[in-house]
């Protein structure tokens, strides 16, 4: 019978910030690289029509998947007390790149498909009669501006509590592969369906631990709001360095458990 010593939340990211002393700006690095490459590329986009940006999107950030496995390895190598490197972030382009881009296409799909619901309400909000601003004029009345707003907080606030629907939903489809990125830099020899196939028997029994970490770090990135973001350099590399922790902690506890079997 399989036995769980799994280390706590509070264990983990204990681990995390301990790990991060000394490596804080190559962890930063490792986050803005990939950020700007991101911004830059959607940037692009804006003129376009909303099908060929949503096709475009898909080949960009299936090709920025491939630095998200370079970060991965990055954080791992830190959390083993491994010599890491800025350079780390572009193993993914010289190591089992078809794989990578195979995994990193079908996690972009269920992202982007999950958000079109959002997409198409962002379109109608942004040519939406209803939230042009009336002309102000020596007649118009203060209800008439009150009912602008109560329209206009209406309509954004449906669409906040949509797009939020669609990150959750794809959050939660994503979930059993939260380890694969980590899998395909521990076992380089596999394909991609293989690694899939392990990432969610890795995850049988841990998605609702993994939601319960996200979840610890809400009131981090709650006061990220208030600081116009900045706090985030932090705590973004922060959760990072827990998360690849959390796997590296699955892992033992299942070799553990399979040695003593």
């Amino acid at each position: 019978m399989e036995q769980s010593h799994y280390k706590s939340n509070a264990e983990l990211k204990y681990l995390a910030r301990m790990q991060m002393g000394g490596h804080f700006g190559l962890l930063i690095g490792t986050m803005l690289i990939p950020f700007l490459i991101s911004f830059f590329c959607t940037s692009i986009l804006l003129s376009q029509s909303y099908l060929v940006n949503f096709v475009i999107g898909i080949i960009i950030q299936t090709l920025l998947s491939v630095l998200q496995v370079g970060a991965t390895l990055i954080y791992l190598k830190t959390a083993c007390n491994m010599p890491a490197q800025i350079g780390d972030l572009f193993d993914g382009f010289r190591n089992n790149l078809p794989v990578v881009l195979e995994i990193g296409l079908l996690l972009t799909i269920i992202s982007s498909v999950c958000m079109i619901p959002s997409d198409i309400m962002s379109i109608r909000v942004l040519n939406s009669p209803a939230l042009s601003v009336p002309e102000i004029t020596e007649t118009t009345t203060l209800n008439e501006m009150m009912e602008f707003y109560g329209i206009f907080y209406s309509i954004m606030g449906t669409y906040y509590l949509l797009t939020l629907a669609c990150i959750l939903v794809s959050f939660l489809l994503q979930l059993v592969f939260v380890p694969a990125y980590y899998l395909m830099l521990d076992f380089p020899e596999w394909g991609a369906m293989k690694i899939l196939k392990k990432s969610i028997e890795v995850m049988h029994g841990n998605k609702l631990r993994y939601v319960l970490l996200q979840i610890s770090f809400l009131p981090l990135i709650l006061l990220s709001v208030f600081t116009c973001g900045l706090t985030m350099i932090w705590v973004a590399p922060y959760m990072q360095m827990t998360n690849a922790n959390f796997y590296l902690d699955i892992m033992a506890v299942k070799n553990r458990n399979m040695n003593n079997g």
